[in-house]
């Protein structure tokens, strides 16, 4: 591949610019109210959320001893493992302050929410904050960016053939990025570090603040190994939060990697322009479960509406967006396949690319 393929494509990229909306019009074609999080809304889907989470586990607890466990264990690990993505969701919204309009309520829930799936709420909040500001920049973006050739070579050679050939580890691929970070740009990445070079020297009071939340989990998990034993503890709560972890990457990399996706250097790249080569997902039943993550394009543009608002402002924004407005409705899994083969042969662009446009096949 040639740098000057891709360089051609910079004067389609000035001109698409000038034809996407700026960020001040897109957000006036939005209903004012969508901006307006309803603390005893969100607080409902919370509890709805835990409601159901006991309910399945103790429904499972009912059939631990019938002949008919090991046939119910498979539905009790895939649906408990969705509600622990559910409510990755609703702690990802406390995250980003579209959960309330009060950032302490915001902090505790996200906090009890997070740490009940193993997942730092300040650190895990800082580098998504990260994304959501670079997404679509190569060189700035958070996960799942094409990686110049400099920086893959800087890659560990066992890293680059998980990236090309394992689905990042697939259920193990979130909790490994959490302890290590994705690329090579940073020699410390890690979440769960005060000396992490994620953050800053004056976040790392609230990073410890997360960890030790993290820790207390552990423990628990610790004393349940300790006193319910460990087949237990892995089959009503290791093997759902490998679940969630699987939702997690998987709806994260088809978000963000398909046939089509554009990335740009600094110098190409915009806010709203790398924002809309995110690509809303149809996921049917599950959609609502996973509160509307699939309106992506819109979340990303404004990360402050609350999930249930997101549906609303995505249709407000289909008619000024046009054929800019990305959406895929096909199979996810077909599609992740698809995306994926593709991803694995094109990840690796030549040094100082201007704009990347992932092939078709």
């Amino acid at each position: 591949m040639c740098n000057s393929k891709y360089s051609s494509l910079q004067t389609q990229v000035e001109q698409t610019k000038k034809e996407i909306p700026s960020l001040l019009d897109l957000k006036k074609a939005i209903p004012s109210h969508c901006f307006k999080p309803s603390l005893v809304i969100s607080l409902y889907y919370v509890f709805k959320d835990i409601f159901l989470i006991v309910l399945f586990l103790f429904t499972a607890i009912l059939f631990k001893d019938s002949p008919l466990y090991f046939l119910i264990m498979p539905s009790y690990w895939f649906a408990q493992g969705t509600m622990f993505w559910a409510i990755f969701v609703l702690g990802h919204d406390c995250g980003h302050g579209s959960f309330s309009t009060y950032p302490v309520i915001n902090n505790v829930i996200g906090h009890l929410l997070h740490s009940a799936i193993l997942v730092p709420y300040h650190p895990w909040r800082i580098s998504h904050r990260k994304h959501h500001k670079n997404t679509g920049n190569y060189e700035r973006d958070e996960i799942f960016y094409p990686m110049s050739e400099n920086e893959y070579r800087n890659v560990p050679r066992l890293s680059r053939w998980v990236y090309s050939n394992t689905f990042f580890m697939f259920c193990f691929g979130f909790p490994i990025y959490l302890i290590r970070g994705y690329g090579a740009r940073m020699k410390h990445a890690s979440h769960f570090s005060l000396s992490s070079e994620l953050f800053k020297r004056e976040e790392r009071k609230l990073v410890k603040t997360s960890v030790s939340c993290i820790l207390v989990m552990v423990g628990l998990l610790t004393w349940g190994i300790f006193y319910l034993g460990v087949w237990n503890i892995v089959c009503f709560y290791g093997i759902p939060y490998l679940v969630f972890c699987s939702w997690l990457l998987v709806v994260t990399f088809l978000h963000h990697t398909g046939p089509g996706a554009e990335w740009y250097d600094q110098s190409s790249w915009s806010y709203v322009l790398g924002n809309l080569q995110c690509v809303n997902r149809v996921y049917g039943w599950i959609e609502p479960i996973h509160h509307n993550i699939g309106c992506h394009t819109v979340h990303h543009l404004f990360p402050a509406i609350p999930h249930y608002r997101l549906r609303e402002a995505d249709l407000a924004l289909a008619p000024i967006l046009g054929n800019h407005r990305k959406e895929d409705h096909s199979n996810t899994f077909c599609s992740l396949w698809t995306s994926f083969r593709i991803w694995s042969r094109n990840h690796v662009i030549p040094d100082k690319t201007k704009v990347f446009v992932l092939p078709s096949e």
